[in-house]
């Protein structure tokens, strides 16, 4: 009896050991279950991550050439900007010769005016000159005339 008494309870004994192995068991799948979920999760993550890094690369490539692109661009604006400006200065400076030309000119044209009233001036005081020299002359030789005769 006692043998039966000492199976039994090493049946209990192995039973709850068994019992206890099994909830372990469970507790250690559930353990490895979350850390897979958990890896899994990870992986996911870590492959959106190294997704999103391609893309913002290649987002970054894009506005560096975009960059290049623009810079070229502004500094052919540039360089047209600056022809601009240089043949602005040189229509300005030919614009000032004009004008320079043009005040000559009529310089000119009001110094002729006046030399050609001056002229005209004298031209009518040397012909009242001469009319009057010719009505003298007239007198003079009229009473010779008229003695003479």
């Amino acid at each position: 009896m006692i043998r039966n008494s000492l199976i039994a309870i090493l049946a209990i004994a192995v039973a709850l050991l068994g019992y206890e192995y099994s909830e372990l068991s469970k507790e250690l799948d559930r353990q490895v279950q979350a850390l897979s979920d958990t890896r899994e999760k990870a992986e996911r993550d870590l492959q959106a991550l190294r997704e999103k890094l391609t893309n913002e690369d290649r987002a970054r490539q894009a506005a560096e050439k975009d960059a290049k692109a623009v810079s070229a661009k502004l500094a052919e604006e540039q360089a047209e900007h600056e022809k601009a400006d240089e043949a602005v200065k040189s229509a300005n400076e030919r614009l000032s010769q004009i004008q320079n030309a043009l005040a000559n000119a009529e310089q000119t044209a009001r110094d002729t005016r006046e030399a050609l009233t001056k002229a005209q001036q004298d031209k009518e005081k040397a012909e009242q000159a001469a009319k009057e020299a010719t009505e003298a002359l007239a007198k003079v030789k009229g009473p010779h005339r008229q003695a003479g005769s």
